[in-house]
C-alpha cells in the first residue's frame, strides 16, 4: 500500500470516528427545526398517541366519483394518514422569517409574507378556552406546468382529533383539471 493510500485510509478512519462521536452527543438534535410558529408536528404526534387504534369513516370524492370506506388506524398508520398536515409544519430554519403572525383572542394565523416563497400560504389555529379546536391549512403550488390548491382542516373535540378533511383541485398543463375532497370522521 502506497503512502497516499495509507494517508487516505487514516483520514477516512478519523472522519468516521469523529462523526460517530458527534452523533452520539446530539442524537435527537435537528438544526433545521425551529420553534417560531405553532408546533404542528408536535401537536399531531401528541394527538396520535391519545388516539391509539381508532376507527375512521372516510368519504373520498375524486371529480364525480365517490367512495366510502371504514378502517382502523393504529399509531403507526395515523402519521401516514395525516401526512399532508405533518408536511405543512412551517417550523423549519429556512422559513424562520417567511411568515407573519397575527394573534387575536381565540385565533392564531401564520400567513406567508408577500414576496416569500413557500407552498403553505396560511395556517389558522382556532382556540376555545385556550385549547385548540380547529386547524386550517392552505397550500398552493403554482408553476409553469402545474397548479394545485389544497385546504386541509382538522377538528378537535375534547382535546382529541374528531375529524379531518382535505379539499382541493389540481391542473397539469395539457390535462383536464381534477377535484378531490376527503372527509374523515372518527367513529
Amino acid at each position: 500500500m502506497g503512502n497516499c493510500q495509507k494517508v487516505l485510509c487514516l483520514f477516512l478512519t478519523l472522519g468516521c470516528l469523529v462523526s460517530c462521536s458527534d452523533e452520539e452527543k446530539v442524537v435527537f438534535a435537528n438544526p433545521t427545526q425551529i420553534e417560531a410558529y405553532f408546533p404542528l408536528s408536535d401537536f399531531l404526534e401528541e394527538n396520535i398517541e391519545k388516539l391509539g387504534a381508532a376507527e375512521v369513516h372516510k368519504e373520498i370524492r375524486f371529480n364525480d366519483e365517490t367512495e366510502s370506506v371504514k378502517f382502523v388506524l393504529d399509531s403507526l398508520t395515523w402519521r401516514q394518514e395525516l401526512d399532508f398536515f405533518f408536511q405543512a409544519d412551517i417550523n423549519k430554519a429556512a422559513l424562520a422569517a417567511s411568515y407573519e403572525t397575527e394573534e387575536t383572542q381565540g385565533l392564531l394565523i401564520h400567513r406567508l409574507k408577500p414576496g416569500e416563497k413557500g407552498d403553505i400560504k396560511r395556517i389558522e389555529v382556532k382556540k376555545q378556552s385556550g385549547k385548540v379546536v380547529e386547524i386550517i391549512i392552505l397550500s398552493v403550488v403554482n408553476n409553469l406546468f402545474y397548479k394545485s390548491t389544497v385546504e386541509g382542516k382538522i377538528a378537535i373535540e375534547d382535546e382529541s382529533i374528531d375529524s379531518y378533511s382535505l379539499s382541493g383541485d389540481q391542473k397539469v398543463w395539457f390535462l383536464p383539471g381534477t377535484k378531490l375532497k376527503v372527509v374523515a370522521e372518527l367513529i
